[in-house]
């Protein structure tokens, strides 16, 4: 929380991370993955994105670092979902931060007594300045982000359908966790 009050210039001294979903881009997994995987071929394509991957929530530090990673949904799936199905969404639902302590997301992410999120439909007043000193901090998530496919590749591409998904899903738990590593070292 420390860190991130230092970046922010409103103060914000309640904000102990930042959370944002990233698509995992992968080829049309082919029917064999999809049966593994529960869901048709459909579920996997991310209108947004128009591309075929996994929806992958992460947790971001004030120093780019991921506090938490989870893969468990296809592209298809929205952030909300997404997150509410990781294990850190129990555990806060359990209290796992202090009272005055939360998270900040975006408006993908529901508002609650750990999560932070931006006010909708403003443009002027105070709420509109919180969104701006809101967004100075959830910017965080995004860059580490950046850094994350800048320094592997391979997340610039789509993964092979000859690579299983959960081979998949374990590279790029590894791959965040060197990440970590590299911004520590």
């Amino acid at each position: 929380a420390q860190e991130f009050c230092t970046r922010s210039r409103a103060g914000f001294g309640c904000c102990v991370a930042a959370v944002d979903g990233i698509l995992i881009w992968v080829e049309r997994p082919n029917m064999s993955e999809c049966r593994k995987a529960k869901c048709g071929p459909r579920k996997f394509f991310c209108g947004r994105k128009h591309k075929h991957g996994l929806n992958c929530q992460a947790v971001a530090d004030a120093r780019g670092r991921f506090l938490d990673m989870t893969i468990q949904f296809p592209g298809s799936a929205s952030d909300v979902l997404s997150f509410k199905a990781s294990a850190l969404y129990g555990k806060l639902r359990a209290g796992l931060l202090a009272p005055d302590l939360c998270l900040f997301g975006d408006n993908a992410y529901l508002n609650t007594s750990f999560m932070a999120t931006p006010y909708s439909n403003t443009s002027s007043g105070s709420k509109d300045a919180y969104n701006f000193y809101h967004s100075q901090l959830r910017i965080r998530v995004e860059c580490a982000f950046g850094m994350f496919v800048h320094r592997w590749g391979i997340l610039r591409r789509a993964f092979s359908h000859f690579i299983s998904l959960s081979k998949i899903t374990s590279m790029v738990t590894c791959l965040g966790k060197l990440h970590n590593f590299c911004i520590d070292e």
